[in-house]
């Protein structure tokens, strides 16, 4: 059970919370675990099942000091600079045409700031800004893409959830005054990285030796990722070297996990990269070389910062628990993957709409149709192929539910029904 705690000095945001919950359910959000109560203090709180967040605003005069998150809308004419207090969230910082939102992140000192076309929040739109903030930490998004969809839902109808790429708002790469560089930020890639075409992608087995990489391009694989966690083994450049030469035996799309520059080395079909490595890759050479460029995301905020970077494909995850991998987020489940599919389907890809997508994270045969369902370009699986007794007949079952026409089968009958 989830509890909103709403001052009784401001009850008559009840209103405005209830609707945005009730917009949340109609997008497949489970809210019959929140409720709504009343606080005896001028600050907003929520009791989710491990932790208490406590929510202040300065529109409603609640003190700043002990609060978790502190959202200060009266700053429109201040300079722009980072909040002095980290729990401080300055909205509106007007910046040439533009507006700021400005926090630091929860894990460090790290600022983080949003851009979006000038915009003043008027008494109705403040407390429905704050009513999406508080819905959304009650939903357990973390605190960078409460404020990113928060601010998107400024930008739609009261009954509607923001899911176009003109809607939203976007992350700073750059800006000297508030310490905020990202590494990448100042590379000077030529346009978008190599096209990746959405029919080709198929399934993508991500493995951890050159042994799988040809037993699956051998079995008919098109796409596969080899992904060697051990930086210090003693084979991984003869690994990474032989792979990339399967890739090209069998005319195959094979992807380099993190080694960007053994991939450029040997002429890999394409490279993927978290969010912890794109800051330490030269993207400037791996976009010259015509390599493709896959980027891991876990949520809005991640999601539309490396959309600025037009990556060949977005992986999303992971989308439920996982034991392969260490994972600082949460599962992130087929509702917000949907969601961020909609999302990514309005963003220019070179010549169309809609960035090619991997879904990756805890699939296996029971859970693909519900993920084929959202609509991504491609199923990343890891044990579901590594640990099967019959790795060929897997592939076969997973080929039968990935089609276009199972899709549409069940969009209209519901995953629960195919296999």
């Amino acid at each position: 059970m989830v509890e909103i705690l709403v001052p009784s000095s401001s009850i008559e945001l009840t209103a405005e919370i209830q609707q945005a919950l009730l917009v949340a359910e109609q997008n497949g959000f489970a809210i019959g675990q929140v409720m709504l109560g009343v606080s005896s203090t001028s600050l907003f709180a929520i009791n989710l099942a491990d932790k208490q967040l406590v929510i202040g605003a300065d529109f409603i005069g609640s003190d700043d000091s002990v609060s978790d998150y502190h959202l200060c809308y009266s700053n429109q004419k201040s300079v722009v600079t980072a909040p002095s207090q980290r729990n401080t969230i300055s909205l509106g910082l007007a910046d040439s045409g533009h507006a700021l939102d400005i926090w630091h992140h929860p894990l460090g000192d790290e600022v983080r700031a949003l851009s979006y076309p000038l915009q003043t929040l008027d008494d109705k739109q403040q407390p429905r800004h704050l009513s999406w903030v508080l819905v959304l930490l009650s939903l357990e998004f973390p605190i960078e893409d409460c404020l990113t969809l928060a601010r998107a839902m400024i930008n739609v109808s009261r009954e509607t959830w923001a899911a176009d790429f003109t809607q939203f708002p976007r992350p700073v790469l750059e800006d000297k005054r508030l310490g905020i560089q990202v590494g990448w930020s100042t590379q000077h890639c030529a346009a978008s990285f190599a096209r990746l075409d959405k029919q080709k992608i198929g399934l993508y087995p991500v493995v951890d030796s050159v042994e799988w990489v040809e037993r699956l391009l051998k079995l008919g694989v098109n796409t596969v990722q080899l992904r060697i966690k051990d930086a210090n083994q003693s084979d991984l450049e003869a690994q990474v070297k032989h792979a990339i030469a399967l890739g090209k035996q069998y005319n195959s799309q094979v992807f380099i996990n993190d080694y960007w520059q053994l991939a450029l080395k040997y002429g890999a079909f394409g490279v993927h990269l978290g969010q912890e490595d794109i800051e330490h890759a030269d993207l400037g050479s791996i976009n010259q070389a015509g390599v493709c460029l896959g980027l891991s995301t876990h949520g809005y905020f991640e999601l539309l910062r490396i959309s600025q970077l037009k990556p060949s494909y977005i992986a999303l995850g992971h989308i439920f628990p996982t034991t392969t991998k260490e994972m600082p987020s949460k599962p992130q489940g087929l509702v917000r993957l949907a969601l961020y599919q909609r999302l990514i389907d309005t963003i220019p890809y070179h010549d169309e709409l809609g960035c090619p997508t991997v879904a990756i994270g805890g699939i296996d045969l029971a859970t693909a149709p519900q993920v084929w369902c959202c609509g991504v370009s491609s199923l990343a699986v890891v044990r579901a192929i590594t640990l099967a007794p019959d790795p060929q007949k897997v592939l076969s079952e997973f080929g039968r539910v990935m089609q276009p026409k199972t899709r549409m089968y069940l969009s209209e009958r519901g995953a629960e029904h195919v296999i």
